[in-house]
């Protein structure tokens, strides 16, 4: 079964947010960062993301 991401439930491109990733979600890490809708990512920084198809748990948006 294919699994697809409803992309209308996404940040806006470039849009600040605050996120979990999997391995760390039990432990209640989050990070922020930067939504950047072409390469399906949240960028913490330049060295530093997380592909949105398989590290994020859940995210909501920073004001």
């Amino acid at each position: 079964m294919e699994i697809k991401l409803d992309h209308k439930s996404l940040p806006a491109d470039k849009q600040r947010v605050r996120f979990q990733v999997v391995m760390e979600e039990l432990y209640g890490i989050w990070h922020e960062g930067v939504y950047v809708a072409d390469e399906d990512i949240f960028r913490v920084d330049d060295e530093v993301w997380y592909d949105i198809w398989s590290e994020i748990v859940r995210w909501e948006p920073i004001d």
